[in-house]
């Protein structure tokens, strides 16, 4: 583990007093998962964890790509990323998340400056772009030559703009000479399938149960390079106090066993019994900054660079951090996403918004949508599974929101994955009529933002419906008759719309009347504290 140029103390510090505003919570309408379709367990996964989490049908990309472990920046950008965007179709505008699923390469090879990079982290530069010419930050390095002490190193180049301001679908920031357009990355994997699928499980079981039981454990880092974070250890500290959450700062030992930890972070090449002679329970989430521990090798069945992050894996966690080269130590999260997860931040954020740099060798290991500290809204969709409507019906979906004071900020409805309606507040009118075929009717809500500290992220809560109805043009209303409309052609007309803000109303609630002869609503993304942007068939 290389040190990183001159000293990170300054800024490690500024990172971990500065709170900005959290709004990025990835649900089952803003998240996409991604299988290699040449590795069948790759999408069997994929697929398990696309109907544990909701996604709808449309969000779950199976390609043809290379099984090793890299792949070449050209590849990337033909066999992954534009088939990627071409699955998403117009899903990809309001994806915030996506996940690798093991099968897929682990590295991107072939830049600019012959290096490579974690695909994570490609993958995450999304659209991003440089300001002078337009093109892809991808046609540029990941990294530059740098200096550490007196010795050559290449180093990260890119810093995360995530860190500077809040994130949600079609987030942008302009900073560095680039258009940064970025998406939240991570992924299931271990040195198997059934490993891989353990990080969901934990996840899952952690969220049934309504949090994570035992200790956050602070270990030193073994040497100077690797406790480089430990300056945050006594802020941690500080902050889970508050939150009445055990934690402690202990020295490095190589084999401290027999404890029960939600948590554990600490910077070692080599680690004895610390991680299997430990209990991690459902829902944990660790760090362990050291230069190799997410290399190719690490996920094979045997074999070891440093200390394998799939160990971790192993042991239960539903999180871990490690990279997939050698990244320098001022490469890895502040010691503050451990706040922001008990906080109630999602996986994705809890470790992303804490990186320093973007577009480097970070690898995030887990379930983005995972929240085991969240209080979710509750969601009533308005319609049982398998209903039966006699005619055209207004359904009204409702959420109630379980923090006192808190509210629902906004409810959305998507029926086959496609944006039907949103509206500000506790409420949302739909249009529905019986179909012949079953369809999926996905309602989404998100909390209003509460106070600054602990609950300050804004978790999303959802149902899915599996009835054959269909969205309808005509409901209460019998001078308008009772059109119905299938999702295919309410996709269709997505593409006509004319998308300005002047029928939105009170917030993109259908009129009291019922539905009109135009289509319901449709909204682009699901809108966090704003009225729906919606468009009307001309």
């Amino acid at each position: 583990m290389r040190r990183s140029r001159g000293s990170c103390a300054f800024s490690l510090l500024v990172a971990l007093a500065f709170a900005a505003p959290a709004r990025a919570v990835p649900g089952p309408a803003t998240t996409a998962v991604l299988a290699n379709a040449d590795v069948p367990e790759s999408v069997i996964l994929a697929r398990r964890y696309a109907d544990a989490r909701a996604l709808p049908e449309g969000q779950v990309c199976a390609l043809a790509l290379p099984t090793g472990a890299s792949m070449d920046l050209a590849t990337f950008e033909s066999a992954l990323f534009s088939p990627l965007e071409a699955c998403l179709g117009a899903a990809a505008e309001r994806i915030e998340a996506i996940v690798l699923v093991r099968g897929v390469p682990l590295r991107v090879t072939g830049f600019a400056d012959g290096r490579q990079a974690s695909l994570a982290a490609v993958l995450g530069t999304w659209r991003s772009t440089q300001l002078v010419g337009g093109a892809s930050l991808r046609a540029l390095s990941p990294g530059i030559a740098a200096t550490c002490g007196t010795t050559p190193c290449y180093a990260a180049r890119w810093r995360n703009p995530f860190r500077g301001g809040t994130f949600e679908p079609g987030w942008e920031q302009t900073r560095d000479g680039v258009r940064w357009r970025p998406v939240l990355v991570t992924r299931l994997d271990g040195r198997s399938f059934e490993a891989a699928e353990g990080l969901l499980t934990s996840a899952l079981e952690a969220e049934a149960a309504g949090g994570v039981p035992g200790d956050v454990l602070l270990m030193e880092g073994a040497d100077g390079a690797r406790g480089v974070l430990d300056v945050e250890f006594p802020f941690v500290l500080e902050a889970l106090a508050a939150r009445d959450v055990p934690a402690e700062q202990v020295p490095f030992e190589t084999d401290l066993s027999d404890r029960d930890l939600a948590a554990f972070v600490t910077g070692t090449a080599r680690l004895g019994d610390a991680i299997e002679g430990n209990r991690f329970a459902p829902g944990s989430i660790v760090d362990n900054l050291t230069s190799l521990g997410a290399v190719p090798r690490n996920f094979e069945a045997t074999g070891e660079s440093q200390v394998s992050i799939a160990r971790w894996v192993a042991a239960g966690v539903a999180g871990a951090h490690g990279a997939t080269a050698e990244p320098l130590n001022n490469s890895f999260p502040s010691r503050r996403f451990l706040v922001d997860y008990v906080d109630g931040s999602t996986l994705a954020e809890a470790y992303h918004r804490n990186l320093p740099f973007a577009f480097w060798q970070n690898l995030v290991l887990g379930d983005p949508m995972a929240a085991p500290h969240a209080r979710r809204p509750e969601v009533d969709p308005g319609l049982e599974d398998d209903a039966v409507l006699a005619g055209p019906t207004l359904v009204m979906a409702s959420a109630v929101d379980p923090v006192e004071g808190r509210g629902v900020a906004v409810v959305a409805a998507f029926f086959d994955g496609v944006a039907l309606g949103e509206a500000e507040g506790e409420r949302l009118e739909l249009c529905l009529a019986p179909a012949t075929e079953e369809h999926t009717l996905l309602v989404v809500a998100q909390a209003a933002a509460g106070p600054a500290g602990p609950g300050a992220f804004r978790p999303k809560g959802w149902t899915v419906r599996r009835a054959a109805v269909t969205a309808s043009a005509g409901c209460g209303n019998d001078d308008m008759g009772a059109a119905d409309m299938d999702a295919a052609d309410l996709g269709d007309d997505m593409a006509g719309l004319d998308m300005g803000a002047g029928d939105a109303g009170s917030g993109g609630a259908a009129p009291s009347g019922g539905c009109a002869a135009s289509p319901p609503p449709v909204a682009f993304a699901l809108g966090l504290g704003r009225v729906a942007i919606v468009g009307r068939r001309r």
